[in-house]
């Protein structure tokens, strides 16, 4: 199986990979898995930077040097046998990511990094029902449509995509996967609202619930899949991402990635592609009606062992103007490329270095010098072209 430097695929997918490849035993043990990234990244630009790409204290143009995350994972693997079994996984993060994931689904975002910041990320029960071919989660889990994830080590990029602002962070409650077929897998679950372990902490509301599903179909050579979900919260959603807040009475996001290997690369050359979008009611007070698309192309090519090389063009156009959290005002396109080079000094360590050019609306923010930059709303985004330049290194454990 290619590693997850030289074939970009979501952090479930690879995992349920090695899994196959050295199945779990009955009476498996605990184990522990996690990572630590540090990164660095300059920004080139005009102005006051308010790119959704990264966190705030990762858009201002100027460097910004992190440890971004220590992850660690407690897990006890799932059997799937032909009796009922049960497993778990708990994770958290400490750094300066976890600061802002910490901080998602609250009315305030948090003035700036904090490396003592803790973030649980995933704390759930696992059961296999052999009967009806189910994997059941029950607790708090990642969001399950979208393609990057809260862990940059398993993203083909240093930085995140566009696409990633819109999607959910993170749910309490549960998960039914169904595999009636080895090469198709359909999955449904009810939980709160993303982001939100207590809906009181966020703008006063109470309790509030989502519907999620996603489904996918593999081909048989294993070279190919499709991957379609669906996320909508009827009664509304507030505090959608750790980059992205979304304030609406109804709220529904939807997501298709589609992966692809060509067989006469060999595994050298991978394609991917990523569509998402979505649409709300508002909230009168608060927030105008979003409406929003997001188109994302990757391409990874293994240039030589342990060298790769991954391409990233995104495109999104919103009907109001919801990209930075400070302003809501006006729609418009947006844009980016990324070029990432990856070399992995051990199976391990790996460094990567990253260049990123974005473009069109709300690059940056207009702002005189009398204005404070919480006070945006009142102007409308600039449009500047940014250049931003990272570097980073990983230890996998």
């Amino acid at each position: 199986m290619a590693s997850p430097e030289s074939q970009a695929e979501p952090e479930r997918e690879v995992r349920e990979a090695q899994i196959a490849e050295t199945p779990p035993s009955r009476e498996a043990d605990l184990k522990l898995t996690g990572y630590v990234d540090g990164t660095y990244l300059y920004n080139f630009g005009p102005g006051s930077a308010a790119s959704p790409l990264d966190f705030p204290t990762d858009t201002i143009p100027q460097g910004d040097l992190n440890l971004s995350a220590l992850w660690l994972r407690l897990e006890k693997p799932l059997t799937k046998s032909n009796s009922l079994e049960a497993g778990l996984q708990v994770g958290v993060m400490l750094g300066e990511d976890a600061t802002y994931y910490a901080s998602a689904g609250t009315a305030n975002s948090p003035g700036g990094p904090d490396s003592s910041s803790i973030y649980l990320g995933e704390a759930f029960a696992k059961f296999w029902v052999p009967d009806a071919q189910m994997e059941m989660w029950v607790g708090k889990f990642q969001a399950i449509i979208g393609y990057e994830t809260i862990w940059r080590p398993d993203n083909p990029c240093i930085t995140f995509g566009i696409a990633d602002a819109f999607m959910p962070q993170d749910n309490v409650g549960w998960l039914a996967i169904f595999s009636p077929y080895p090469l198709f897998d359909i999955a449904a679950g009810v939980a709160n609202c993303s982001g939100e372990s207590n809906d009181l902490g966020s703008f006063g509301v109470g309790d509030e619930i989502s519907v999620m599903s996603y489904a996918k179909i593999q081909n048989p050579q294993g070279n190919a899949c499709l991957q379609p979900g669906f996320y909508i919260t009827p009664w509304g959603t507030h505090g959608a991402n750790a980059r992205v807040s979304i304030d609406q009475n109804l709220y529904y996001a939807w997501n298709l990635i589609g992966q692809w290997s060509p067989s006469f690369a060999s595994g050298d050359w991978n394609l991917t592609f990523d569509l998402t979008g979505g649409s709300g009611t508002g909230d009168p007070g608060v927030e105008a009606p979003t409406t929003y698309v997001t188109t994302g192309l990757y391409s990874t090519w293994t240039l030589m062992e342990p060298v790769t090389l991954t391409g990233r063009a995104e495109y999104v156009h919103t009907s109001n103007y919801v990209l930075p959290k400070t302003t809501r005002f006006s729609g418009g396109d947006y844009y980016d490329y990324t070029l990432t080079l990856a070399v992995k000094i051990t199976e391990q360590l790996v460094w990567r270095g990253e260049g990123r050019l974005a473009w069109g609306a709300g690059t940056t923010l207009s702002a005189d010098s009398n204005q404070n930059i919480l006070d945006v709303p009142l102007y409308p985004p600039a449009s500047n072209s940014l250049w931003t330049l990272a570097t980073e290194i990983y230890f996998r454990f």
